[in-house]
């Protein structure tokens, strides 16, 4: 059972696998730990995370760089109708590393 999901998601733009050239594309995952916060209609926004929200998410961070966690993530195209998730067809996998809150530089690797 995946310890995280989302049901229904929608791709602002169409993924190309593949350049001009046959040469596959690369892309970039990011993943943040948050709490999910009220909507603020009047600023547009979803309100920020409380000060000991922001501690629980870092230590939480720490503890998946320390503990060695990956995220294993599937995408899967959604088959109208289709009640049984196991036929939807896999449309990309690939794994989320912790990154090293102290020495996080946003390169390749994280």
């Amino acid at each position: 059972m995946p310890g995280f999901s989302r049901g229904k998601f929608k791709l602002r733009n169409d993924i190309a696998m593949i350049d001009a050239d046959g040469n596959p594309h690369e892309y970039r995952a990011v993943a943040f730990i948050q709490y999910r916060t009220e909507w603020d209609e009047a600023a547009g926004k979803f309100t920020p995370m409380t000060e000991e929200q922001k501690e629980m998410c870092t230590e939480l961070q720490n503890m998946m760089f320390e503990a060695g966690v990956e995220l294993g993530i599937s995408l899967t195209r959604r088959i109208p109708n289709e009640t049984d998730v196991r036929t939807f067809p896999k449309v990309a996998t690939f794994s989320l590393i912790a990154n090293d809150p102290a020495g996080y530089q946003g390169g390749n690797n994280g």
